[in-house]
């Protein structure tokens, strides 16, 4: 949902506004960086990110590659003291940098991400082999991909990890309450989704 602010408004305020998040708040103890997946190869920290907003370093956090590393996993908030959400905030520095016009080098997280998204839209869970496949067609390097499969997807079915009704996706019973919860979404956002 994009929230309009006055010129007096702050960066801090706006993405405070949008995101529900008290970021002046947050203790900087580092426990979101140390429980991120992805803190070790974001160009900025988790818990700097939120300092950077305070300081209105704008320019470089929309134009980072650390916010679309984001994969909304809840890690951060699960180690938060405070019981900050992080992930908010993720959501509202991404929506930003597309409203403006900011660009990034990272483009393989978006994409699957949206993948991702659109699994659980379409069947109302995530199914793993489609989420994959689906992945290596978009990123535009399958045959590479796929090869780099061969020596771990028969050992599964092998062992039983896997079965053939792994292979195609099940819609669950609550699917169109799932595509429904999207849909709000999207209107909240003002028709377009992430």
């Amino acid at each position: 949902m994009k929230v309009w602010m006055d010129e007096k408004h702050s960066f801090l305020e706006e993405v405070e506004a949008r995101s529900g998040q008290k970021i002046q708040e947050c203790y900087q103890c580092s426990k979101c960086s140390g429980g991120c997946p992805f803190s070790g190869i974001m160009d900025y920290a988790p818990n700097s990110i939120l300092e950077m907003i305070v300081y209105n370093m704008k320019d470089q956090l929309l134009s980072s590659k650390a916010i679309q590393m984001c994969i909304q996993c809840g890690t951060c908030g699960a180690q938060c003291p405070a019981g900050f959400e992080l992930y908010e905030v993720m959501n509202v520095l991404r929506a930003m940098a597309k409203e403006d016009g900011y660009t990034t080098n990272e483009k393989k997280i978006p994409k699957m991400n949206g993948i991702f998204l659109g699994e659980v839209r379409n069947i109302g869970r995530m199914h793993e082999v489609n989420l994959m496949l689906k992945n290596m067609l978009k990123q535009g390097q399958f045959v590479k991909d796929a090869v780099s499969l061969i020596p771990i997807g028969p050992p599964m079915f092998l062992r039983g990890i896997m079965g053939p009704g792994d292979i195609l996706p099940h819609k669950i019973e609550g699917q169109r309450a799932v595509a429904k919860i999207f849909e709000n979404v999207e209107k909240m956002q003002g028709g377009h989704a992430r």
